[in-house]
């Protein structure tokens, strides 16, 4: 028999061993993006990879959040989400010692609201927190994993609860009421006539409300993202001036 010669390996160049890597890499990303779950951290690095800025990650899961929540039942009915958070990341870990200018900027940028707010401050983590008309407000600042995170938290179901509560309550216990009876014996109509009556100002009163209510939150919804805005910035120039 003759012997069979053992062919060498092949052997690649360099930019041949470059697009060998970049098609793994791409592979690599096609496979896990193919996945039925992921993590938020498993996201982050995929988009580090793709040359995207990993600290956005976390703000457009938060927005995707949020704009499911305006799908949600209760916030089809309200008319917008009966809660709102907002979310930053900064690089660095804020210190306990920049607590206090960050209090400080907490209350000027809430203005009048801020004399109903209580701040606290347990461990690392900075607390601002309040209950008015609006409903309930939380400020949350915490360092995770070499960062310093922003956290605002608005709970609305307070303002809901009121609004729809006094305005279908009132319209509808008062004039829907008096139309249910007027209708059929004042103005000799059927039975019935006074029944839709009622449903009318009851439908009314809710669209009225749903309007005042989206509104108030939409207004309320700028003023949260320009305050957490604010306080990126300020967590920002609180690490660069420690370096």
């Amino acid at each position: 028999m003759s012997s069979q010669r053992t062919q060498p390996p092949r052997q690649y160049g360099a930019e041949e061993v470059q697009e060998i890597l970049q098609r793994t890499s791409s592979l690599e990303r096609k496979k896990q993006l193919e996945r039925p779950t992921m993590e938020l951290s498993e996201i982050e690095a995929i988009a580090k990879e793709a040359g995207l800025d990993p600290s956005l990650v976390r703000r457009a899961a938060q927005e995707l959040e949020q704009k499911k929540g305006e799908h949600g039942l209760g916030s089809r009915l309200a008319g917008a989400p009966l809660r709102q958070v907002f979310e930053r990341e900064v690089e660095g870990e804020l210190t306990v010692a920049s607590h206090e200018g960050l209090a400080t900027e907490l209350r000027a940028a809430l203005g009048r609201s801020s004399v109903l707010g209580q701040v606290s401050a347990v461990g690392r983590t900075l607390t601002w927190s309040s209950i008015s008309r609006s409903g309930k407000l939380e400020v949350h600042v915490f360092p995770r994993d070499g960062k310093t995170v922003i956290r605002v938290e608005a709970d609305f179901s307070q303002l809901a609860g009121g609004l729809f509560g006094g305005l279908m309550g009132g319209l509808g216990g008062g004039l829907g009421a008096n139309l249910a009876w007027m209708l059929p014996v004042t103005a000799h109509l059927p039975w019935y006539s006074g029944v839709a009556g009622f449903g009318a100002v009851l439908v009314g009163a809710w669209g009225l409300a749903r309007g005042i209510y989206g509104a108030a939150v939409g207004s309320q919804g700028k003023k949260l993202e320009a305050l957490v805005d604010t306080l990126e910035l300020r967590v920002r120039e609180s690490l660069t001036a420690a370096k």
